[in-house]
């Protein structure tokens, strides 16, 4: 007893309708690798270029950085001077700066002293040991007193004064580089933009084939089978 049945044929692969056009996007993707566009970086722009310079002439031997820096060292004299009791922290500073001010301590005695000398003269003490020892005890002490302000106005301006240069150091570093790192950034941009134009027919072929999608380059197979 013979019999029949229906034939059935699945065919998987890249259809025959799409065929033309996949061999067309093949063509454009191998002229595009064959003329470098797969794999295509872009190049440094005169923006970049020139902000490189500029960074370079700053960081250079000789340049601003140097001189902030030897600037901000020098300002840590005071505080090494402090730590160490050296310079104006020394124990012979107090004598170096009476020394040095001995005209104007020497005025002030001489005006102290003369007030002191009336109110002796008025009691009747203006010769005495007593009033002698006292007019010796005030002149000391009004020349010590000052010489200690002065020295301490001049250590307090000392620190200060190095707290402020080592506080710009890095502010001024970053105000001469400013300009270039502005104008880098402009080059970074361009650069960027320029880049993505130079891969933009790649991507447009790697979008293309992600909408035929798989097994759009698979191999054709057909299957066929029949019952009884």
């Amino acid at each position: 007893m013979g019999g029949g049945g229906n034939t059935a044929t699945t065919t998987t692969g890249l259809p025959d309708w799409a065929r033309p056009y996949v061999e067309q996007s093949l063509g454009t993707a191998q002229d595009i690798y064959e003329t470098g566009g797969m794999n295509h970086v872009e190049g440094l722009n005169p923006e970049q270029i020139s902000a490189m310079e500029r960074q370079k002439q700053l960081g250079g031997s000789g340049g601003v950085y140097d001189q902030i820096a030897a600037d901000s060292y020098g300002a840590t004299q005071a505080y090494r001077d402090a730590a160490s009791g050296t310079g104006l922290f020394g124990a012979d500073a107090l004598g170096q700066q009476t020394q040095a001010m001995q005209d104007s301590i020497g005025t002030a005695v001489g005006d102290i002293l003369g007030q002191q000398q009336g109110q002796y003269s008025r009691t009747g003490n203006l010769g005495g040991a007593r009033a002698q020892a006292a007019q010796n005890q005030s002149a000391m002490k009004i020349g010590g007193d000052m010489a200690a302000a002065e020295l301490a106005n001049r250590r307090n301006a000392a620190l200060t004064g190095a707290g402020g240069v080592l506080g710009a150091g890095a502010g001024l570093q970053d105000q001469f580089g400013y300009g270039a790192n502005t104008v880098g950034q402009v080059g970074s941009a361009l650069q960027q933009q320029m880049q993505n134009e130079g891969d933009s027919a790649y991507q447009g072929v790697q979008r293309l084939f992600g909408l035929y999608g798989s097994p759009a380059l698979g191999q054709k197979s057909v299957q066929t089978g029949g019952g009884k």
